[in-house]
This record gives C-alpha cells, structure tokens and sequence, in this order.
C-alpha cells in the first residue's frame, strides 16, 4: 500500500466515524486465525494520546491488523516508542507515520502549568516542555499543535525511519484530534 491509499483509508474512516456510519468490523474468529497466520500488515503507524476519549482504531474506523498504534501520555516519542515505530516501518512496512495529538490534552495542559510532578508524570512533563521556549504559561492549544511537530521531528532524526523516509517508502505526518466535533485534521 502507499502513503496516499493509507493516507485516504484514514481520511475515509474518520468520515464514516464523524457521520456515524462505521463499516463494523467484525471481529470473527476466522479474522483472528487469518492474522494469526499471515501476520500484520498495518498500513499506518499511530503516535496518539492514551487518552480515553481518543480511541484511535475507532477514530479512524479500523479493524483488527489495520494500525500500528503507539499510546503515551501527551503522544510523546521516547526510545521505546521510537524503538515501536522502527519495527512498524522497518519490519511491517506501514507507509504511513502519523503522530496525532487531541485538543484538551491533560498532559500537556499540565506542561504548561508550575505544578509539581512525581518523577515518572516529571519525565512525560519534561518531554512535552521540550517541545517550544516558554512553554509555562503558554495556550495550551498552540502547545498542542507544537508537541506533535517536535514527536514528528524526533522520528524524523531515527536513522531506520529517516532513510526509509529518504527511499519513500514512508512519509510521516502530523494531526489533531477534536473531542468536540470528532474530525481529524492533518497538518500541512
């Protein structure tokens, strides 16, 4: 599959999710014996929030074997996701890399407060405050938008996914999710 075909499965299912109208995947056990044997083969890697409310197969109306989806607390990119993301590009040959952020994120509205942190929340805390100068204080939403474009460049500098990205076999993209509305909009 290339980028653009899984570019616009994702752009279609999140249609079908924001007007109601999700194909239902059924998850049969004949489904599940077929993935077993043959494997995976995502068509799209997923950097997103562990946020409840931003359930990605869902958001984008995928089934089983469809994405490759990596969750942390404000959809941050340390080593064991860039580790993740490598295998999804380098092993499964998904074309597609996004990194998605939500509107309301705690995480990072969280970052841009002077609370204090226990060590484990300071490290997500940290990553995400790596993302813009002065960004205490900062309109979260504009934070948002900026932590998902330093996750992008973070994976953009991994050598497997930069040379992967170089030979065009993937491209990577960068996306906010509305709470509100359910709509999916992709950065330039």
């Amino acid at each position: 599959m290339t980028y653009n075909e899984a570019f616009n499965h994702l752009t279609e299912g999140n249609a079908r999710f924001t007007a109601g109208k999700p194909r239902q995947t059924h998850v049969t056990a004949e489904l599940r014996e077929n993935l077993f044997k043959n494997g995976q083969f995502p068509y799209a890697a997923i950097v997103c929030c562990s946020d409840s409310r931003a359930p990605v197969e869902l958001i984008f109306d995928a089934g089983p074997g469809e994405l490759f989806v990596v969750r942390t607390a404000g959809n941050i990119v340390g080593p064991t996701q860039l580790g993740s993301l490598e295998f999804a590009v380098t092993v499964l040959k998904a074309p597609l890399v996004v990194v998605m952020g939500h509107q309301a994120c705690g995480a990072v509205i969280a970052a841009t407060t002077n609370g204090e942190f226990s060590p484990a929340l300071g490290s997500v805390i940290q990553e995400i405050r790596c993302c813009a100068p002065n960004v205490i204080g900062s309109d979260p939403d504009v934070i948002i938008d900026e932590n998902v474009k330093y996750a992008l460049s973070k994976i953009a500098e991994n050598p497997f996914i930069s040379k992967a990205a170089a030979e065009g076999s993937v491209k990577l993209a960068g996306a906010k999710y509305s709470l509100e509305t359910g709509i999916v909009t992709f950065f330039d």
